[in-house]
């Protein structure tokens, strides 16, 4: 049984979550500690919008992540 719901997010696949370690390994440019700065201040950066959290396991949203690092560029101009 599908609900639909105006307010939901399209539907993303579980294979676009990575975890920290996953993501700073595939995207060197990225640190862990960086990673870990950026979800410690997620609710004043808007990180919060990248991550889900499972228990104590933090997810990351790669395509969310992509979408977040473009939104930054486009607050310098």
């Amino acid at each position: 049984m599908h609900i639909h719901n105006e307010l939901t997010q399209p539907s993303l696949s579980v294979d676009d979550y990575v975890t920290i370690r996953q993501l700073t390994t595939s995207h060197p440019a990225f640190t862990e500690g960086g990673i870990r700065a950026l979800i410690f201040r997620a609710d004043r950066n808007g990180f919060n919008s990248c991550i889900r959290r499972i228990g104590r396991k933090i997810l990351i949203s790669k395509s969310a992540f992509s979408r977040w690092i473009e939104a930054q560029n486009e607050e310098v101009r």
